[in-house]
């Protein structure tokens, strides 16, 4: 099989996982709405500097990333696939990066493809590349700072710098995607990797050209900002980074120390179950060791650093992916060559509980889920998706042991990421949407009432589906009742108060924007256990029009 053969089938593989299922499933709430909201509000206001979250202002992130989706959003329109493509897009960048390292560390051009198609089946890069986040664009470029970093610990002169300055340019842009962490897991990576190689003269004079590189970057972007937003940069930086460090709040997820440890094979599968077989190739390979050991550092020393974490969130550790699937081709590739894992009972005892996944999917289809403790998970055709899912796992098991037929080590590895293909193509079309309330899930209830929506006078919602209401209908001028929660932002701006209102106050908005006019139009989204009180307030008209859908409940008068 030839490098570009390998090449064409790692693209078409990456198509058919990353991109073809993108718009397929209903958006995630609050996340994704949360990030397609403020992008869409700077396409409608032009206005690119100044981020609004459904019109109040935000300031918890910096807008590089937002500018990503705002681009997409113009060119592809208001939908979910041109909300995901910007993780989708950088997830590629992190699998080139890969495929980029591998070739660096090795010299052979072949072995790019193969860790391209590891990071590519990679169980945390292949569900977060799917999802509207800013954690993909911020790995991809975090992976290419890191990327340009080795080049600059393994060349002199004039190179040297040129990469140094090509990872603080990356390391910039990842800043202004998500903050200082940018900054921090490759100068942790390095020092530990410089450590390693007892280079402790580059530990001290290689840092500069990177944080004069990143400083430029910066610079223009951050003064454009501050023009713009001239409380900008003190609300980040004092209040999203040092008050978060010394006093750390429940919305800072806290986790256990040894929560990513626990969680980082996880996200690494399938690879998972190949790591021994890896470090069979790895553990001789002594032309590798620079890169082994810079690989090796990248992954271990933010590791180490994010667990140390007031707060944790899976998705701190897509950086980390990258070096693990150069390990793992690199690895996997010279242990098949060397005849280290030609027989693998391992391999043989996975298959056969593959097969056993498969039986049991068929057997939850006949005899249904609820029979064995499983609850419903999804609105319809859940036994024939549980038919699809078995034959997905025989597929696998039978594509597994195809693999080992054959003789070339390339081969025999492209044949073993395309194995899972099957059961990781059905991810975009089994999202369980029966499992989540409608408050998590309100697209049904809003397609319904979309024209109610978009175009009342008044238009009130608790902070839970607020940000699905304003990407569902475009609106930007939503009055949120009870706790503000992330639409609070402390700023104490005046034209925001009003917009912010405890629930007592809803019965009073109502009657006014009634009382004005009797043409204006009024739409509650509240929980259903608050629409008879906000109905049994003295003064407010009978309701022309309430549906519900479970937990979420939209009142509307005419």
């Amino acid at each position: 099989m030839t490098v570009r053969r390998t090449w064409i089938i790692a693209i078409l593989l990456f198509v058919a996982l990353s991109i073809v299922g993108l718009g397929l499933r209903p958006l995630i709430v609050p996340d994704e709405p949360r990030y397609g909201i403020i992008p869409a509000e700077m396409v409608e206001n032009g206005n690119w500097l100044a981020l609004r979250m459904a019109g109040f202002v935000y300031y918890e992130k910096p807008p590089l990333g937002y500018w990503f989706t705002a681009a997409s959003l113009s060119a592809f329109g208001h939908n979910a696939f041109a909300l995901r493509l910007p993780s989708a897009i950088a997830t590629l960048i992190a699998a080139l990066v890969a495929a980029w390292m591998a070739v660096r560390i090795t010299g052979r051009r072949d072995d790019g493809p193969l860790a391209f198609m590891v990071q590519t089946t990679t169980l945390a890069p292949l569900i977060f590349g799917s999802v509207a986040l800013l954690d993909p664009p911020f790995a991809a470029l975090v992976s290419l700072s890191m990327g340009a970093l080795y080049c600059g610990c393994t060349t002199l002169g004039r190179s040297r710098a040129g990469w140094l300055a090509l990872a603080g340019i990356a390391a910039g842009f990842a800043f202004l995607t998500k903050g200082l962490l940018a900054f921090a897991i490759p100068g942790i990576s390095a020092i530990v990797f410089l450590a390693w190689e007892r280079r402790w003269k580059d530990i001290i004079t290689m840092p500069w050209i990177q944080l004069g590189a990143a400083v430029i970057t910066v610079a223009p972007f951050a003064w454009m900002i501050h023009r713009t937003e001239p409380g900008f940069w003190n609300y980040f930086i004092v209040v999203e980074h040092f008050r978060r460090i010394a006093q750390p709040d429940s919305n800072q997820h806290p986790e256990p120390w040894w929560f990513f440890f626990a969680l980082f094979p996880i996200g690494a599968m399938i690879w998972t179950i190949a790591w021994p077989n890896a470090w069979k190739g790895l553990r001789d390979a002594v032309d590798w060791r620079i890169g082994f050991r810079f690989m090796v550092s990248w992954i271990v020393a933010p590791l180490m650093f994010l667990s140390f974490s007031s707060g944790k969130l899976p998705t701190y550790l897509l950086p980390l992916f990258a070096p693990v699937a150069v390990l793992v081709a690199l690895g996997l590739r010279r242990a098949h060559s060397s005849g280290q894992i030609t027989k693998n009972r391992a391999a043989i005892a996975a298959r056969w509980m593959l097969r056993l996944c498969a039986a049991a999917s068929f057997v939850i289809a006949l005899i249904g889920g609820r029979k064995f403790g499983i609850p419903t998970l999804w609105d319809s055709n859940e036994s024939l998706r549980f038919v699809v899912i078995g034959v997905a796992f025989l597929l696998w098991a039978q594509l597994d042991a195809w693999s080992w037929k054959a003789l070339e080590v390339r081969t025999w590895l492209v044949r073993t990421t395309f194995a899972p293909v099957p059961i990781l193509l059905t991810i975009p079309f089994f999202f369980p949407s029966a499992l989540f309330q409608a408050s998590k899930n309100p697209w049904p209830l809003f397609e319904r009432l979309t024209e109610q929506l978009r175009t009342s006078t008044l238009l009130v919602t608790s902070h839970e589906p607020a940000h699905a209401l304003s990407w569902a209908t475009g609106r930007y001028d939503i009055v949120i009742a009870g706790d503000p929660s992330e639409f609070d932002n402390e700023l104490d701006i005046e034209s925001e108060q009003a917009r912010r209102i405890k629930w007592d106050e809803v019965g009073a908005q109502i009657i006014q924007a009634r009382t004005t006019s009797t043409s204006q139009s009024v739409a509650v989204v509240c929980p259903t256990s608050k629409a008879d009180r906000i109905l049994q307030t003295a003064g407010v008209p009978v309701v022309d029009m309430r549906e519900s859908d479970g937990n979420l409940t939209v009142l509307y008068w005419r």
